[in-house]
C-alpha cells in the first residue's frame, strides 16, 4: 500500500469512527491493529503526527461511556505515544482523568504510560499515585510498571518514601517466584535506595 493510500485508509476509518458509533469497536480495533502492526515509514508517518492522536483523543471522549470502547481507545491511544513517541497535553489529560478507572484494565494501561509522560513531573500527587500502581491488578505486571518508574526516578524518590518502597519490592520478591534476571532488577532497585538514604 503506499503512503498516500495508507493515509486515507487510515483517516477513513477515524472519519468513521467519529460518524457511525455503531461499528465503533470494529473501527477502533483496527486502529489498534494498525498501531500495533510492524512499524514502516507509512505508519510512522502518520502516527507520529500529534494531530492524529489528537483526532482520537477528541472521539474517545464520545465514548467513555461505553467501557469495552474506552479500553480499546487507552490501548490505542497508549500504543501511538509509546511506539510513535507522541506525548501531548491532552492524551496526559484524557489518560489521567481515567486512571481511577474502575475498569482494572483500562487502570493498568493508564499507569504503564502516564508515569513516563513528561507532564507527570508536575503532578501535585505523583508519589501517591506511584505508590498505588504495584496495587492495580493484574499485580505481576504491575509490579513491572513500578518497578520501571522507580528506576527512571530512582534519583527523585522522596526520603521518607524509600523505606516503603523498599517494603513493597521486597515483598514481592519474597512471594513471587521470579526469573533470576528479574529478581536481580529488583535487587539492583533496592540497593541503590538503601544507599542512598540518609542515615
Amino acid at each position: 500500500m503506499s503512503k498516500v493510500n495508507y493515509e486515507v485508509e487510515i483517516l477513513r476509518i477515524i472519519k468513521d469512527l467519529e460518524a457511525l458509533p455503531e461499528n465503533a469497536l470494529s473501527l477502533v480495533k483496527k486502529v489498534y491493529k494498525e498501531t500495533c502492526a510492524e512499524i514502516g515509514v507509512d505508519s510512522i508517518t502518520f502516527f507520529s503526527n500529534p494531530a492524529v492522536l489528537e483526532k482520537l483523543i477528541e472521539i474517545a471522549y464520545k465514548y467513555e461511556t461505553d467501557e469495552k470502547i474506552l479500553e480499546l481507545f487507552v490501548r490505542t491511544l497508549v500504543m501511538i505515544s509509546e511506539r510513535f513517541k507522541v506525548n501531548t497535553q491532552s492524551l496526559y489529560s484524557f489518560l489521567m482523568r481515567h486512571a481511577g478507572s474502575k475498569n482494572k484494565w483500562i487502570k493498568f494501561v493508564v499507569a504503564s504510560r502516564v508515569a513516563f509522560l513528561p507532564q507527570f513531573d508536575n503532578y501535585e500527587n505523583k508519589w501517591v499515585y506511584i505508590l498505588s500502581i504495584p496495587k492495580i491488578p493484574p499485580k505481576k505486571d504491575s509490579m513491572r510498571i513500578f518497578r520501571l518508574v522507580i528506576k527512571q526516578r530512582i534519583d527523585e524518590v522522596p526520603d521518607d518514601l524509600k523505606e516503603e518502597v523498599i517494603n513493597i519490592m521486597r515483598k514481592f520478591i519474597d512471594k513471587e517466584n521470579l526469573v533470576e534476571d528479574t529478581h536481580n532488577l529488583f535487587l539492583d532497585i533496592i540497593e541503590q535506595l538503601n544507599n542512598s538514604k540518609k542515615n
